[in-house]
């Protein structure tokens, strides 16, 4: 008798249909859950700016953008021109530690900038003059005499080049004229009562309630790392001591680098200010008492300086390369009082990044008033500062406006709509620091207000050494005042959140690590807490259900079909 196949019947292929749609629906369910636990997304909400770091876009390379600048510039130029290439930007997981997203960023320029610097070697007229990691990019000279426009769209196609700018211009903010900037008024001070005795500060500090912060907490910024990106220090300056000035430590110069304009360290370079602005700026951070007023916020900080520009300007090759050496020195702070006006889309892979690395970074927002701010400062993950008088008014000079998300060439989709600049404001008319050659000088600016507020992060950093940029910007923001008249509950283009109060942000913060160890010694981290446990718990259940779900089927399949086999 010939061999009969069982054909499953009617029942069993409603079993295993019912089952295949089960699993199906039960996956698709499961999948935003998947993507969540793994760390691969993080987003930003409309409404006030906190510090979170995204992931970065990648574009196809074959619509690379040139800028109109550097088109200009080629059709123009007579002799050699300086040009950017920008590579995709690393993706860094949500879950990455600060050091393994310094390397990602590393290794992830190196391998990807190795097919281009392969073309550029093949193309008469271009030369490699720098490489950089913190935003994927290479710096080019072009002689324009010999590469026409073609030839440089031909670069841009290279995967996976992405855009090409200028290697463009940033600067001091213009200083302002305002009342009190007389470099032979008398220094005023105010006191305050430090462990039984009086303790002489500028108002600036006064203002802060930084001194509040020293008496408290017992520290004065101790174990924290700025590094100040300016004009340079006068590191013999009585009131400033660099990280290390002493050339028989191992890390000398430690505390000190000098860029040139294609971001190449100079070597051999030892401190100097190459203007007044960068030695000024310094002494607010972490200047000493050694005028019989404390001028600095965080005196014990470990203050790193790097000369990215040159008495008042630099490339943005240079400002890249001071920010890759901080992050390599372990900065905690990167205070940058400079900047380009307008929205710069160049400079925001530079900021994520450096944040992603584990540094906060502080810059001015500029002194050109109301309706205008500049870039870095206005990059939605960096603090950005603008200046106030004494009595808690807003310099007329201080910039401020509404950033709209399409301001930017390359908009940023995890950036809210839109958001308001500066996040807060500090002291930044006639504010005494220090400056070459042993003296002090009053200056204004947003320039002046910017240190106070990097001073401000490394007493929160040293009080909470554990705390994230986030934590951190949280506290800051939430913490802030106003003068009578000013509305309180409500971020505006003037004063932001309001007034820098280094105590209530501080005394906020040390709140908010005691309130996530508490969640870790009952056995939940910060992150799981958050974002994590949910979804990982939940992927977990999904797939025992799936599992016990698919084997109880496929039993009774299996029965079914065995019983139509028997008849």
């Amino acid at each position: 008798m010939a061999a009969h196949r069982a054909v499953p019947s009617a029942g069993t292929v409603r079993i295993l249909t019912v089952a295949l749609v089960c699993l199906l629906l039960t996956t698709a369910l499961l999948t935003p859950a998947l993507a969540a636990s793994s760390g691969f997304e993080r987003t930003a909400v409309d409404g006030d700016r906190t510090s979170a770091v995204q992931l970065q876009k990648t574009a196809d390379p074959a619509d690379a953008a040139i800028y109109t600048d550097v088109e200009d510039s080629i059709k123009s130029a007579n002799g050699t021109i300086e040009v950017v290439l920008r590579l995709e930007e690393a993706t860094i997981p949500a879950d990455a530690t600060e050091a393994e997203a310094e390397r990602l960023l590393e290794t992830h320029a190196a391998e990807t900038q190795e097919s281009l610097l392969e073309h550029v070697a093949d193309t008469p007229g271009v030369d490699v003059e720098s490489e950089f990691w913190l935003t994927n990019a290479v710096l080019l000279e072009i002689d324009a005499d010999r590469i026409d426009l073609e030839t440089l769209e031909i670069l841009a196609a290279v995967d996976p080049v992405e855009a090409v700018h200028e290697n463009f211009e940033l600067s001091v903010p213009e200083e302002p004229t305002v009342d009190g900037t007389s470099s032979t008024a008398e220094m005023p001070v105010d006191g305050d009562e430090i462990s039984g005795t009086t303790q002489l500060t500028t108002p600036g500090i006064a203002q802060l309630n930084a001194p509040a912060v020293w008496e408290s907490y017992d520290t004065r910024g101790d174990g924290v790392r700025v590094a100040v990106l300016d004009t340079g220090v006068d590191a013999d300056h009585p009131s400033i001591d660099l990280y290390t000035e002493d050339p028989s430590d191992p890390t000398y110069p430690g505390g000190w680098a000098e860029f040139d304009a294609a971001g190449e360290r100079v070597e051999g370079s030892t401190p100097y200010d190459s203007g007044t602005h960068g030695t000024h700026v310094s002494g607010t951070v972490a200047g000493n008492a050694a005028s019989g007023a404390q001028i600095g916020v965080a005196p014990d900080a470990e203050l790193l300086h790097g000369l990215v520009l040159n008495e008042t300007s630099g490339s943005f090759a240079q400002i890249i390369a001071g920010m890759e050496w901080a992050l390599e020195e372990e900065a905690d702070v990167i205070s940058m009082s400079l900047g380009a006006t307008g929205t710069h889309s160049p400079l925001i892979d530079p900021v994520q990044n450096a944040v992603d690395s584990g540094a906060v970074v502080v810059a001015a927002i500029g002194n050109d008033g109301e309706e205008t701010s500049n870039s870095p400062g206005n990059v939605y993950e960096a603090i950005s500062v603008g200046a106030v008088h004494t009595d808690g008014t807003v310099a007329s000079f201080s910039g401020g406006e509404t950033i709209n998300r399409s301001d930017w060439t390359h908009e940023q989709a995890s950036w809210p709509s839109s958001y308001v600049v500066p996040d807060v404001v500090a002291h930044g008319v006639a504010v005494f620091s220090a400056v070459p050659g042993g003296g002090y000088q009053p200056m204004p600016g947003t320039s002046m207000a910017t240190p106070h507020v990097s001073g401000t992060v490394a007493l929160m950093l040293s009080a909470e050494p554990d705390a994230t940029a986030e934590e951190i910007s949280t506290a800051l923001y939430g913490t802030t005042w106003k003068p009578d008249g000013a509305d309180a509950d409500t971020m505006d283009t003037r004063y932001g959140h309001g007034i820098v109060d280094a105590k209530a942000a501080t005394n906020a913060l040390v709140d908010t690590r005691e309130a996530i160890d508490t969640d870790s010694a009952d056995g939940t981290t910060e992150t799981e807490s958050k974002t994590t446990a949910p979804y990982s718990q939940l992927f977990a259940a999904g797939v025992s259900v799936i599992v016990v779900f698919v084997a109880a089927v496929a039993l009774v399949a299996a029965r079914s079909v065995s019983r139509e086999t028997e008849r």
